[in-house]
């Protein structure tokens, strides 16, 4: 009776002791999991530049439209092409003087002038324009012609993307902690112009940086294109608007031919839900095969 007891407790000690492998074992695989999801997880809030001391915000998540503000602006919709997320501002038909104040404070830790020089734009549109960017610092905060840096390149009519870069290095009040970026894309909204997409918005310091970001440096040799200079409707046009334009994200529509997006991508959200799955069936298998050799063990 005492040998029979004494292997029933030792049976019992054994039980306790697999269970808690086993829990173990879950708990590890869980933890190993979360950590390969956060992973995978994380550069899609992190992409797309190859430059890698570059400042860059993407928009990449519909309530990034509460940041945007400007003049002539009808509606703001948020759409995706893929993984790529972007703006799609609805401009008011020929008006005029349209322009953009860009979410630079996306950007948390602040953008120094002095080390920054290039200031690069993903747009697209089917009309071609030479643009502006119109700018305020830590130390002059007004935004007037002085502080007006015409692009280096255009906009073409190809309705593809294109990346507007602006040389600011060259202008003496480019100096200081960048405190407002106002797009100016066109004079006058273009007849029949219903919308331009903006994808992202980097800062660079280098020319070679540009190369990085799929600029080509040959291109930007060709910025007479398209000459036309935005036509200012008043001489006191860039002072900053009196209204206080805050687009209602939820009432938005989608742009035709994308889909919404929350922040992280489809292919992400499938490919950590399968690695969960796997990890589940992984650690199942365990305690079977951990209980099946403590049966054989008994017999």
């Amino acid at each position: 009776m005492r040998s029979h007891e004494k292997r029933k407790n030792k049976a019992e000690s054994l039980n306790k002791h697999i269970s808690t492998r086993a829990v173990s074992f879950a708990l590890a695989v869980l933890m190993i999991t979360l950590a390969i999801a956060q992973f995978i997880a994380a550069p899609a809030f992190a992409e797309p530049e190859k430059v890698k001391d570059a400042k860059y915000f993407l928009l990449n998540d519909p309530g990034y439209l509460d940041f945007f503000s400007g003049n002539q602006i009808r509606s703001l919709e948020f759409g995706t092409e893929g993984d790529v997320g972007f703006a799609r501002i609805h401009l008011v038909p020929m008006g005029v003087d349209p322009f953009i104040y860009m979410p630079i404070s996306l950007i948390t830790d602040g953008i120094s002038c002095d080390e920054y020089r290039y200031v690069a734009i993903s747009v697209r549109s089917p009309y071609p324009s030479r643009c502006n960017l119109y700018f305020g610092t830590s130390i002059e905060g007004g935004l007037d012609e002085a502080k007006n840096i015409p692009s280096l390149n255009s906009i073409t009519d190809s309705d593809d993307w294109d990346t507007v870069v602006f040389y600011c290095g060259g202008n003496a009040k480019w100096t200081g902690i960048l405190g407002t970026a106002r797009f100016d894309p066109y004079g006058g909204v273009p007849e029949g112009m219903d919308y331009i997409d903006i994808r992202w918005m980097a800062f660079v310091k280098e020319e070679k940086d540009l190369e990085d970001l799929d600029v080509s440096l040959d291109d930007l040799s060709g910025a007479g294109q398209y000459t036309r200079m935005p036509v200012y409707s008043t001489p006191d046009r860039t002072k900053p608007p009196e209204n206080s334009f805050k687009p209602d994200v939820t009432s938005q529509l989608v742009p035709v031919n994308t889909e919404s997006k929350s922040g992280i991508s489809p292919v992400v959200l499938i490919i950590v839900s399968s690695i969960l799955t796997l990890c589940i069936i992984a650690s199942a298998v365990g305690i079977i095969v951990i209980k099946r050799k403590d049966k054989n063990g008994k017999t």
